[in-house]
């Protein structure tokens, strides 16, 4: 069954330079100063925000969070910055609908002939190169998934025909470039980028009643389609608080035959992440809280994507949102750490799905 469902979190799409405000460039120099601490400090960390490792691999990943305040593409000069992250994530508790899947529930709905799964375990490192001027910044996202699944099939009694596969190979890369000149203070922008069908969709189970039979289309590592990418941003600040807000669509517009040339097309996302900054222990710790939210439409294919045999909705998509706490730490050299827990608040998928309990998301960016 297609676990993409988990997933509401953005691409890279931060503004890399954030430009002083006319009052504050007229200001007195002390003032100036200081205020430039607070801008590097508060702006520049929330237009980082506008990052995350992707629609739709970390829809299949379930990686939701838009990472970085201070750790993607964020820098107060033209130049390069890397960014090398890891995200956990492990499928594992069974729900239907709005709710948690009852055993009576499994069962009804094994006994219909669905399947079960057990669980998604998925592991990401991702590296990114940013390089940002004045208006303009551009990044390459590539990451390296591991991916391991079991699923107890469609065959009552609930364990009698389990399957298992596992795989690691680099994911979908992204290319993402964004603008940050619609207002002189660089506070809104757009967001445009691709994702190339360079992950792996041809994997089959490893193990098992299904072994040698192909994978489902929402559990490859690649999604086999090339996907357009497309947002818009604003921020801003309260006293020693940072803002922002950010919106993105993804929507495949070119897909590969996979799966023994069966069709196969991912659903459109729709994001929408805000979040607060607070900025009063100064500029080398910086606590964070994010909200992130998705909307997936269901995929299709033929015999690609599974169908719930009771209600004939397809077993994809969902609407979901996460409450995520997080920190920024400056270790210097142009050097910072970062880490974020993901919690879900409100999950509603199509029919029965496996969702995660939390995500876990470490990095380290360095600028140059």
């Amino acid at each position: 069954m297609d676990q993409r469902v988990v997933l509401p979190g953005l691409i890279d799409g931060s503004p890399q330079i954030c430009r002083a405000p006319s009052f504050l460039r007229a200001s007195l120099p002390i003032r100036l100063a200081a205020d430039r601490v607070r801008l590097s400090g508060v702006v520049l960390a929330i237009f980082a925000l506008l990052n995350s490792a992707g629609a739709y691999a970390c829809a299949a990943c379930g990686c939701t969070l838009s990472r970085d305040w201070e750790s993607q593409g964020i820098s107060s000069k033209p130049g390069f910055t890397a960014d090398l992250s890891y995200d956990y994530l492990n499928q594992n508790r069974q729900r239907y609908g709005t709710a948690a899947a009852s055993p009576a529930l499994i069962n009804s709905q094994l006994a219909a002939g669905q399947e079960v799964e057990a669980y998604t375990r998925t592991q990401t490192v991702t590296a990114s190169l940013i390089y940002n001027d004045d208006d303009w910044g551009i990044s390459v996202q590539v990451p390296y998934v591991m991916r391991s699944h079991g699923t107890y099939g469609t065959t009552a009694p609930l364990g009698s025909s389990y399957s298992a596969s596992a795989d690691a190979s680099v994911g979908d890369i992204r290319l993402v470039g964004r603008y940050t000149g619609l207002s002189e203070e660089g506070a809104s922008g757009l967001i445009a980028g691709i994702k190339l069908p360079t992950g792996n969709f041809g994997k089959n189970f490893d193990s098992g009643t299904a072994a040698g039979t192909p994978l489902d289309a929402g559990l490859q590592i690649g999604t086999g389609s090339t996907d357009l990418i497309l947002g818009a941003y604003t921020t801003g600040t309260v006293d020693t608080y940072g803002w922002f807000l950010q919106g993105t669509v993804q929507h495949a517009v070119a897909t590969q035959q996979a799966l023994g040339n069966l069709y196969y097309r991912p659903g459109d996302a729709y994001q929408l992440n805000t979040g607060i900054r607070y900025a009063g222990f100064g500029a080398k710790v910086s606590p964070m809280l994010q909200l992130n939210v998705i909307k997936r439409e269901v995929d299709s294919g033929a015999f690609t994507v599974p169908v719930d045999p009771v209600t004939g909705v397809s077993v994809s998509g969902g609407t979901l949102a996460y409450l995520a706490p997080g920190v920024s730490v400056r270790v210097g050299g142009g050097a910072s750490v970062y880490g974020f827990v993901q919690i879900p608040i409100y999950q509603n998928v199509n029919s029965l799905q496996l969702t995660p309990g939390y995500t876990l998301t470490l990095g380290l960016r360095q600028s140059f």
